[in-house]
């Protein structure tokens, strides 16, 4: 009765694994997105390179600074008696440089173009944080489970050691078969110990991405097995031409030098300059006063402004064909993706609905008929190594199916799971 309580208790454990591979606290995943957002130094970075583009843009539109100036004219030669010139030779003169009507005004729309490429490269950022830290997450994921599930397969074999041992003694097993189950505890032993410190690498990876002390303690990372994402091509395209942050930062690339080359067109005109002079400063009452007004002469466009106008449009031409190639590589990126998620959920369907429940089975008789004095121990042996190496494979494609759509959210710009509900 003590034997089949065990075999009871050892098939139970077995069924229901997941629910207590780690009594660890848990660690959301929401949780550590949102940590990220505010406290990951690179995405910080970013959004301070933002801000910055922003305070450029004023910059851009404004005039240069006007430049004030006193002028002594006539002074006696040989001396600096400044009180000796006439008051009409004591000057303050006032002038201003005028860029030609539009150049300011499309000064100003290149740096508001810049600003919004520095808004997608600060969305860009974030998303490869997230991802980063979806990845890590996941990874820690796989990692405790393979640590549980080896964890349960040697309290299965030590569980199982004492009767093999009595089984050798009076001649029903032979060494060799003792030999490998020790072989096998002392391989997982191993294999859970090494385990162990792989972990400790990739809490170091995940607390790095949320700027927290390397060595912070974590939860016990969980992962639901909703595999129900189904949102078809042409949609995921859609998603991905609207809202991929390194397509936009392309498609502003073409604005800002559809700008520059309306720039480089005005530089065939002129600028001007326009100065006031008022004299007699230092007489006591008004003088007389001068007005100025000069301009550039773009007199060198065959050498100088031709050529700026030719680099734009080259520059323009160039903006506009890497913005097909890279949406090219996105779309090409999306349906890789989409493909690889299929993939994962096959192999997530197999492992659950056919695999496990066959091993699991088979064991269970194994366990039972092994415990009774009447199984094969090498059967018993190969079925739950079988079952684990199964269970670690569910695991992996639950994972894959994971890491996937994490990359495809990248790829789309969007968290495509708020899209599905």
């Amino acid at each position: 009765m003590r034997r089949k309580g065990l075999t009871m208790l050892l098939i139970f454990s077995f069924a229901f694994l997941p629910s207590f591979l780690s009594a660890d606290e848990t660690l959301k995943l929401d949780m550590m997105i949102e940590e990220a957002r505010k406290n990951n130094p690179e995405i910080l970075a970013a959004y301070k390179r933002y801000e910055a583009s922003k305070a450029r843009i004023p910059q851009a539109k404004s005039l240069d600074d006007p430049t004030l100036g006193f002028t002594f004219e006539k002074i006696p030669r040989g001396t600096l008696k400044l009180n000796k010139t006439m008051p009409d030779d004591r000057m303050f003169s006032l002038t201003q440089a005028l860029p030609f009507f539009g150049k300011l005004s499309l000064k100003g729309k290149i740096a508001l173009v810049e600003s919004q490429m520095a808004a997608s490269e600060y969305k860009q950022k974030e998303l490869e944080v997230i991802n980063a830290v979806k990845n890590a997450y996941y990874d820690l994921f796989m990692n405790d489970r393979e640590i549980g599930l080896n964890k349960q397969s040697l309290i299965l074999l030590k569980s199982i050691t004492k009767t093999v041992e009595a089984r050798y003694t009076v001649g029903e097993i032979t060494q060799e078969e003792l030999f490998k189950l020790n072989l096998e505890i002392a391989r997982l032993s191993n294999t859970i110990l090494n385990l162990q410190q792989e972990k400790q690498a990739k809490e170091t990876r995940l607390n790095t991405l949320l700027n927290r002390d390397s060595e912070s303690p974590l939860g016990a990372p969980e992962l639901t097995e909703d595999t129900s994402f189904n949102q078809d091509i042409k949609s995921l395209y859609q998603s991905t031409l609207l809202n991929q942050p390194e397509l936009i930062i392309f498609s502003y690339a073409i604005e800002k030098n559809k700008y520059a080359k309306s720039l480089a067109k005005k530089s065939f005109f002129p600028d001007f300059m326009a100065g006031l002079v008022q004299r007699g400063i230092t007489s006591g009452s008004i003088g007389p006063w001068d007005l100025m007004l000069s301009f550039t002469v773009p007199f060198w466009f065959w050498t100088k402004q031709r050529y700026e106008v030719k680099e734009a449009i080259a520059n323009l031409e160039e903006a506009e064909a890497a913005y097909k190639a890279m949406q090219n590589r996105a779309f090409a990126e999306t349906k890789d993706l989409a493909i690889r998620i299929e993939i994962a959920k096959n192999k997530i369907n197999l492992y659950k609905t056919n695999l496990m429940p066959i091993l699991e089975s088979s064991i269970s008789t194994s366990l039972t008929g092994f415990t009774s004095g009447k199984g094969d121990f090498m059967l018993l042996l190969d079925n739950q190594r079988m079952l684990i190496e199964t269970k670690m494979s569910y695991y992996k494609a639950l994972v894959e199916y994971n890491m996937n759509l994490a990359d495809l959210e990248r790829t789309a710009g969007i968290d495509l799971r708020e899209v599905k509900k």
